[in-house]
Formats: structure tokens, C-alpha cells, sequence
């Protein structure tokens, strides 16, 4: 009943968040980690993730059963809130088990995220051998693709892929916007806060009454199908009761002050760059998803395409254009004699 260490549970709140797109990229995380326990291959097993994503007891309840014990307050200190253990249930029940990836690899970080501008698919990456050592390469695959298994040099790509992210890097006097825009935003949000208890508050009567009734039910029916149909409904209610209540606790606390919060933001948004120069696949990957709204189109011997940024640095593009920019309309693609 020992449950794991707190830092294994903080890749699960990433898995609930979609940070992690899959159990296999969790699972090639942990077996990154030299203190994370493995087998005697250095792997770590589905078995082990699915304990680790399935147990309830690291939201802080007990659930067995058979001792009539349902959903019931544990004595320790939560790992993971009720509500992050739910949203990582609703992924499990709702996506299959991808398997692992042995290609992806620190080498290639960009490796299933840039695409071929010609047949939109991922590009894949390998190391080549010449005549006296061996160079990477990225490639698209397809078949029918014009550009098939023609390479492009990986220094080339990450290099224009490292300049898209140095002009990412907003000017000093549009901090000093964004920080007065972000504040007004933090005061109008804490000044709802009590509205926002009140409807929670308003909502947790009702599902008690709606508990009730599925009581009077079960207790007048002997059928066994009906019975566990009711039991089911009721156990349904309790955990969205505990989601309201965890919802209303939190109401109103922020985890960190505004100015922490804020430093925290800005410091990424002020340079991507200095993340994604971290040797760690899992930091590289996460700028990909921070930056970018979606997967980037890159055409051989052009450039990268238009890129569409993630939603803070559009705002801060928006603020002000001749300060802060990506990508003009055409792409990064040099001009052509002929425009």
C-alpha cells in the first residue's frame, strides 16, 4: 500500500493534462531516470504504469469493497488531487496503448513533430553511414511523396528550427504591457471567485437529492441488474461530489502569488530558447507543445512554413506586431527572383 515516490506521481499529473501524449512516452520517461526502479533490462513494465495511473489511494481515498469501504477520507496526504486521478481515468478508458518507440530518441528531438510540407506526414530521422563515421539526418518516408528518403541535414533543420524560437523573444517594454494586462486579468478572476463558490455550493444539494433517490430505488427493487445499475449511479454521484468539494477547497487559494506565477510564465515566454537547450528529450518536447498550436511544416531546401504559435505568445504577438513576431504570412521560405 506504499505508494510511489512523489516525483513518478508528477509525470502522472502530466499524463492527465496531455502532456505526455501517450503511456509509452511516460514509460520511456521513467526508464530515463537513473533512480526510477526498473527490471533487470532497465525497463519499466505497463503493469507498473497502470498501477501508478489506476490507484485512487494516491488521491488521497481508500476504495475496497469488500471492507465496505467506498471512496473513503485516507489518513495520509494526498499525491495527486481527485480530480487529476479522474482525468487520467477518462484518458486510459478512452485511448489503446500505443506502443513504444525505440526511434525516438534524444538525437532527433524534433523527430514525429515537423512535417513534410509536400505530403503533410511526420518526418522520420536516422543516423548514415559514411565512409569514416556516421551523421544524422531527418527524411520524409513516404513512399509517394516526391521527396522521399531525401535528406535533410539535422543541423540544418534544428538550426532554423532553434532561429523560428529566437523570434519568439518579446521587447522589454511589451513585458511591461503584458505583465499590466496579466494583472488585470488576476484581479477580475479573484473578484468571481465568490460567485464561483456559490454555484459550486449550489450544485452539491442536488446531488444529494439525486443520491437519495437512487437510495429509495435500490431499497424497493430486488432485482440484481437494477441493484448494480443503482450502486453504480451512486458511486457516479459520490465522486462527482468530491470533485465539487475539491473544486470549492481550492476556489479562491492560488497555488503561488501573482508575481511568481507571473515570473515563472515570462521567464519561458521571454526565451524558449534557453529550455530547449537543456539536454533532457522530455524539456524539448515540452517547448514543442508550448510554443506550437500544432505540428510544423518544414519543405526541403525552403524552410518551415508558417507556424501556428500557441495561444500566450499569439496574444503577445498581437500586442504589438513590429515588436514581436514568428513567422510572416508567406513562411520563412527565402524570395524567389520572380516575387
Amino acid at each position: 500500500m506504499n505508494p510511489s515516490p512523489p516525483s513518478s506521481l508528477k509525470h502522472s499529473k502530466c499524463y492527465a493534462r496531455g502532456w505526455f501524449e501517450s503511456q509509452s512516452e511516460v514509460k520511456r520517461f521513467l526508464e530515463s531516470q537513473a533512480i526510477y526502479p526498473k527490471d533487470g533490462n532497465g525497463e519499466v513494465h505497463y503493469g507498473r504504469l497502470h498501477e501508478l495511473f489506476s490507484r485512487v489511494l494516491y488521491a488521497g481515498y481508500i476504495d475496497f469493497p469488500s471492507w465496505g469501504l467506498t471512496l473513503h477520507p485516507a489518513k495520509h496526504e494526498p499525491l495527486i488531487s481527485f480530480e487529476t486521478y479522474q482525468a487520467i481515468q477518462d484518458r486510459l478508458s478512452g485511448q489503446a496503448k500505443a506502443p513504444a518507440r525505440k526511434d525516438l530518441h534524444e538525437d532527433f528531438p524534433l523527430r514525429g513533430f515537423i512535417t513534410c510540407a509536400c505530403c503533410g506526414q511526420p518526418l522520420s530521422a536516422c543516423w548514415s553511414k559514411g565512409r569514416n563515421e556516421q551523421y544524422p539526418y531527418y527524411f520524409c518516408y513516404t513512399k509517394s511523396c516526391e521527396n522521399h528518403r531525401k535528406s535533410i541535414k539535422k543541423e540544418v533543420l534544428e538550426g532554423e528550427f532553434e532561429g523560428l524560437l529566437k523570434q519568439l523573444r518579446p521587447s522589454p517594454s511589451l513585458f511591461i504591457l503584458a505583465r499590466e494586462m496579466f494583472k488585470d486579468l488576476w484581479d477580475q478572476r479573484q473578484s468571481l471567485v465568490q460567485q464561483e463558490i456559490h454555484t459550486l455550493r449550489a450544485q452539491t444539494p442536488q446531488i444529494e437529492r439525486q443520491v437519495e433517490k437512487i437510495v429509495s430505488r435500490l431499497l424497493e427493487t430486488e432485482n440484481s441488474t437494477a441493484v448494480k445499475h443503482y450502486e453504480k449511479e451512486i458511486q457516479r454521484l459520490d465522486e462527482e461530489k468530491l470533485l465539487l468539494q475539491e473544486k470549492i477547497d481550492r476556489c479562491g487559494r492560488p497555488l503561488k502569488p501573482f508575481e511568481d506565477c507571473f515570473r515563472t510564465a515570462m521567464t519561458f515566454l521571454a526565451n524558449p530558447c534557453y529550455l530547449w537547450s537543456s539536454d533532457r528529450l522530455e524539456d524539448k518536447r515540452t517547448v514543442l507543445r508550448l510554443v506550437f498550436a500544432d505540428k510544423l511544416a518544414y519543405l526541403r531546401n525552403k524552410g518551415f512554413r508558417t507556424a501556428e504559435i500557441a495561444l500566450p505568445f499569439r496574444l503577445l504577438r498581437d500586442f504589438n506586431g513590429q515588436e514581436f513576431c514568428l513567422v510572416e504570412a508567406r513562411g520563412v521560405e527565402p524570395l524567389s527572383e520572380d516575387r
